[in-house]
């Protein structure tokens, strides 16, 4: 169980994330793990899932009700191939939306699969190195 120290960190990188996606009007950012070239692969680990969905990989992060929300890798609705035409555009690295852009693509976080609060403090720490570098994209 995490103390009472760890929880308040935790919570407060989260909202500092959130703030930092908010002045800059974000609403989502996606990123592309196989392409991002990111220093750490952005994971949180469930012990509570099945054997060998234990570790999720994070794509990104979701700013929904006030929340930010982990983008599990893999879900249907969040693939890059949304936010561009093969074979025409070139495939991007990072994707950001705006809140309202967001809302109407990605929907309520809170009820659907894909979407997570988890992890401890340095997993959130290695999704925080990952959309900094990401913005940098």
């Amino acid at each position: 169980m995490k103390d009472d120290k760890e929880v308040a960190l935790l919570d407060k990188a989260k909202e500092q994330m959130a703030a930092d996606m908010r002045e800059r009007g974000i609403g989502a950012i996606i990123w592309n793990l196989g392409e991002a070239g990111f220093h750490f692969i952005p994971e949180i680990f469930n012990p509570s899932a099945p054997e060998k969905e234990r570790t999720i990989r994070v794509t990104g992060l979701y700013l929904y009700g006030g929340k930010l929300y982990a983008i599990e890798e893999g879900i249907a609705h969040v693939d890059m191939k949304r936010f561009y035409d093969p074979g025409i555009d070139v495939p991007p690295v990072v994707v950001t939306l705006t809140e309202s852009k967001a809302l109407e693509m990605l929907g309520d976080a809170s009820e659907q699969r894909g979407f997570t609060l988890g992890g401890d403090v340095k997993e959130w720490l290695t999704i925080a190195d990952c959309y900094f570098e990401a913005l940098a994209e």
